[in-house]
């Protein structure tokens, strides 16, 4: 008998943990299972908004780069049309720099010449005048050999001294 007790005992005791595991699963189901699976509902949703986020950012970081690198060429391009400007108004300054040089030249030139003709014309009035001022000697006097060469040495002498 004691063997049959241990069995009776063994088989309610069997029956009382499969009831009550069904009564444990079935609070479970009630009780704990809901809970979780919101809770495990939320943490998907949560996962899913922060991937969705995720991709924005990414979306928003890639169209803020596009930008960089669009302002970037644009102040390159910039920075090359200033060049070219200040290359063009550089060549503009030297080519009237050089046109007034050369008319500054073209002037002198025209004013070395004016008086070159003047000293021209002094002299050759002077020469003139010493040559009528001789004429006029030389027919006043009578001329020997030593007052000729004495007239022409004092006629050398004056235009030395007019240039």
């Amino acid at each position: 008998m004691e063997k049959l007790v241990h069995l009776n005992q063994l088989l309610a005791h069997a029956i009382s943990f499969v009831i009550f595991l069904f009564l444990v699963r079935g609070a479970f189901n009630a009780i704990i299972f809901p809970p979780m699976r919101e809770r495990r509902e939320r943490i998907r949703a949560e996962f899913e908004r922060i991937e969705r986020e995720k991709a924005e950012v990414q979306k928003i970081r890639q169209e803020y780069e596009a930008h960089l690198k669009k302002l970037d060429a644009e102040s390159r391009q910039r920075i090359q049309e200033a060049v070219a400007e200040g290359q063009r108004v550089a060549a503009e300054i030297r080519e009237a720099s050089r046109k007034e040089a050369q008319e500054m030249i073209t002037r002198a030139r025209q004013e070395i010449a004016i008086e070159r003709d003047k000293a021209q014309a002094t002299l050759r009035n002077e020469v003139v005048d010493l040559a009528v001022e001789i004429a006029g000697k030389v027919i006043r006097e009578e001329l020997t050999a030593e007052k000729h060469r004495k007239l022409v040495d004092e006629f050398l002498a004056e235009v030395e001294e007019v240039k």
